[in-house]
């Protein structure tokens, strides 16, 4: 009997190289609150309970590093997942990502795709870019920007300063149709875009934006890793999205 084709999917691009945090690990298996923060991220999404299945991308030398550190410790008994080699880029791993779901799920599929290094995401928020991507397509989450935003040229001057009240920060998660996001990169080839959305972008279609929460921190310098330390130890006093 054929396998039934997955409703809603996660991607989590873990393969990058961190290299503005420092340190001998790579941002993935950083130690948040006594745990690798990979671990965090995954423990967060799958308390919405929408994903079926799980690709997660990391450097081609460190399958086995997170099948024995991460997925069997802590996973083993949740849902099925594919443990992907990741690419020269977030965008080449992405797109490896949905090669290696390609043969579990339909066209109309939603594809969740999530930075490893967000562990502060909650369900709300992963259920209302979801239920967007459901209606539109393609939605993702993002913040109004609060500071000034002015555009310079290379030599620092300023060009422009841009209308704040029509800019977004956009964070992860990005969701969407499976076609779309396929098409998408497979139009893209080598071709490089900022994220997944802006591949969509350049289809014509139109992206969803969901409000998201400025407590869904990006992990990129030590100072994300302490501040991190803190919404965990106080998840009350934030931003809960």
């Amino acid at each position: 009997m054929p396998e039934k084709k997955q409703d809603c999917v996660l991607l989590l691009p873990a393969a990058g190289q961190g290299l503005r945090m420092g340190g001998p690990k790579k941002k993935p298996y950083l130690l948040l609150a006594g745990r690798p923060v990979i671990v965090h991220t995954l423990q967060a999404c799958l308390k919405a309970r929408v994903f079926s299945r799980l690709a997660v991308i990391v450097a081609p030398d460190e399958e086995k590093i997170f099948a024995e550190e991460i997925f069997l410790p802590y996973f083993k008994d949740t849902l099925p997942v594919q443990i992907v080699p990741g690419g020269k880029t977030r965008q080449d791993s992405v797109f490896y990502g949905l090669k290696a779901l390609k043969s579990f799920v339909e066209e109309e599929t939603i594809v969740c795709v999530h930075d490893a290094v967000r562990p502060l995401v909650t369900p709300s928020l992963l259920q209302r870019v979801i239920d967007a991507a459901r209606l539109y397509g393609a939605a993702i989450a993002a913040v109004p920007v609060v500071d000034t935003v002015k555009e310079v040229d290379q030599a620092g001057n300023v060009l422009v300063t841009l209308p704040r009240e029509r800019l977004v920060a956009v964070q992860t998660p990005q969701c969407f149709r499976y076609s779309l996001l396929w098409q998408a990169h497979c139009r893209a080839g080598a071709e490089p875009a900022s994220d997944d959305a802006s591949l969509v972008e350049r289809l014509g279609l139109t992206v969803r934006v969901v409000p998201g929460s400025y407590q869904n921190i990006k992990l990129t310098t030590p100072t994300d890793l302490l501040l991190a330390e803190q919404y965990l130890a106080n998840p009350e006093g934030g931003d809960t999205g």
